[in-house]
């Protein structure tokens, strides 16, 4: 697999006799402890804790010779009953040693200790602060749908990068499970142990790999393409929108999966789009799903308000604004000027840290957006998001008179989640800021409406309720609280 890619930790002095087990705590010599068979420092690097035990290997936190932290995977040659899971392991290292992307942990290594029935093969690689996917479902039940758009949102720019090398790389195992979230909020994709190569636009014959109920039903055959990862991803967005694990949602009489009418509905139709059983009904790669997610939002049910996941920002977005990430460190522009990423949505998913009252002028001089429509309008989002209004609306009225809408229509999924974060200070100008230039946006003519109200301008709420009742026929959750609304506003009555 390699050499060691970190020197054995050494701090001068000779190696004590035994060491305390992080596995079990009991005393036990140096190397693998003899009762649970924990490694101690193997390749040099020193173990902190078992993250994960499997029926072939561990998963350990440990630090290299610098004391960086790093995700250390571990195979015993002898628990393995057969070829296929070193088959695997050695993928995995030969994968991600060739990917470079913030979504996919860092390759740092790859080395085998030990011999005949003690050989022990390891990985090494950035280990990931944060929860799964999996995780966060099974601690707070289904995710709202700013969450869910996010994940989608941010699992699509992985899949783009993968799919759209010089040869493909197809995941073949997304799963909620492999799906990290950073305290940040950005998504980590893991474990490409099931990974390969894509030759051709398909692939046939290819080993048995990924998750039933997650993998649509060619692959239980070796028959896998671009589509493969796409219907695993919807299933995985099925599951967080509902609760519930796929495999309890697969209609056995054409192994279709169900998807709920409940779902928010500019979320259902692409989900549907993603897991369809016949591989040509299904969108046939990642532009076509944003297509999709982008054209014609409508409003969805709410229920209850939500703390969106990734598209909050962990900084005030103008003085009085909800701080809706957990409070961290606030990221540096560096002096020199770091090298573009590839698309207007990789760009913004670097400089969106960095989208706040006091960072945004220096991101925009060192790290200038891409040209066009939508570089335009992420630049244009992240300057609204600073409560830079009038900067955003000089940067979308640069793009000719057509193309205004579509710039305009990028900064709604993040000001859609300021509204359900309850933030009506910072919602009603970014809402606002969408009709200028989409008058017809029922969504944000309704998160306008709503905001104006609870802010205390009923002159202002008012046409704007009235217009999305004009519009919006639909008698939901939206159309009611709307109704309710200009009913309170007519009697002269404040916002509750």
């Amino acid at each position: 697999m390699g050499v060691k890619s970190a020197p054995p930790i050494d701090d001068g002095s000779a190696a004590p006799a035994s060491r305390t087990c992080v596995g079990c705590g009991r005393e036990a010599a140096i190397g693998a402890c003899g009762f649970c068979g924990v490694a101690a420092a193997p390749g040099g690097f020193l173990v902190e804790r078992v993250v994960k035990q499997g029926p072939h290997g561990r998963v350990y936190r440990a630090r290299d010779g610098e004391g960086r932290a790093v995700a250390l995977k571990e195979l015993q040659f002898a628990a393995v009953p057969g070829t296929q899971q070193i088959d695997a392991f050695q993928r995995e290292a030969g994968v991600l040693k060739e990917l470079r992307h913030p979504a996919i942990p860092r390759f740092v290594g790859g080395f085998e200790e030990g011999e005949g029935a003690f050989l022990r093969l390891y990985l090494a690689s950035e280990f990931i602060e944060g929860e799964s996917l999996a995780a966060r479902i099974a601690a707070r039940g289904k995710l709202g749908e700013a969450e869910l758009h996010d994940v989608l949102s941010q699992a699509l720019t992985v899949l783009d990068y993968l799919h759209g090398l010089a040869q493909p790389v197809l995941h073949r195992d997304i799963k909620p499970d492999n799906i990290i979230i950073r305290p940040s909020g950005e998504l980590v994709l893991v474990d490409f142990g099931s990974a390969r190569r894509l030759e051709g636009s398909r692939t046939h014959g290819a080993t048995l790999a990924g998750t039933f109920g997650y993998m649509p039903i060619e692959q239980l055959g070796g028959t896998v393409d671009a589509t493969s990862d796409l219907y695993a991803l919807g299933a995985t967005l099925l599951h967080a929108a509902t609760g519930n694990p796929p495999d309890e949602l697969i209609d056995h009489g054409d192994f279709r999966l169900r998807v709920p009418e409940n779902l928010p509905p500019r979320l259902r139709h692409v989900i549907e789009g993603m897991v369809q059983p016949r591989r040509a009904r299904r969108f046939p790669g990642v532009a076509a799903v944003r297509a999709a997610l982008a054209s014609g939002p409508r409003p969805r049910h709410r229920v209850g308000r939500s703390i969106a996941l990734g598209i909050a920002l962990g900084v005030p977005l103008v003085a009085g604004a909800l701080a809706l990430r957990p409070p961290q460190a606030a990221p540096q522009v560096p002096a020199t000027r770091p090298a573009r990423p590839d698309t207007p949505a990789q760009w913004f998913q670097k400089a969106k840290p960095s989208c706040n009252s006091f960072e945004v002028a220096r991101l925009m001089a060192y790290l200038p957006p891409p040209a066009g429509t939508e570089g335009t309008g992420y630049a244009a989002t992240c300057q609204a998001l600073a409560g830079k209004i009038d900067q955003a609306r000089r940067l979308i009225l640069t793009l000719p008179s057509e193309e205004r809408h579509r710039a305009a229509g990028l900064l709604f999924p993040y000001a859609d989640a300021v509204a359900d974060a309850g933030d009506d200070v910072t919602a009603a100008p970014l809402m606002k800021l969408i009709l200028e230039f989409w008058p017809n946006h029922v969504q944000a003519m309704y998160h306008a409406g709503i905001s104006e109200y609870a802010l205390g301008r009923p002159e202002a709420a008012r046409p704007l309720l009235d217009e999305f009742l004009r519009l919006y026929q639909t008698e939901d959750g939206f159309r009611q609280r709307a109704k309710s609304v200009v009913d309170r506003i007519a009697k002269g009555l404040p916002a509750q």
